[in-house]
């Protein structure tokens, strides 16, 4: 089974359906800074929704501290 791969634009409302609200500008943020797990297609950002609870797992303890 192949995983399901999406736009940044559309990982935080991924997120908040399943219960991490994180603004896209934090994604956004945390992908350029190399925080997270990202693919660059062209000039666009994705994730592998695999990887959305790793991603708010590393930005809910940031924002936690």
């Amino acid at each position: 089974m192949q995983d399901s791969t999406i736009p940044l634009t559309d990982a935080a409302l991924a997120l908040a359906t399943r219960g991490h609200p994180i603004s896209y500008r934090a994604l956004w943020g945390a992908a350029i800074e190399g925080r997270i797990p990202v693919a660059r297609i062209g000039r666009r950002l994705f994730v592998q929704e695999v990887d959305l609870a790793l991603i708010a797992d590393r930005l809910s303890s940031r924002n936690a501290a």
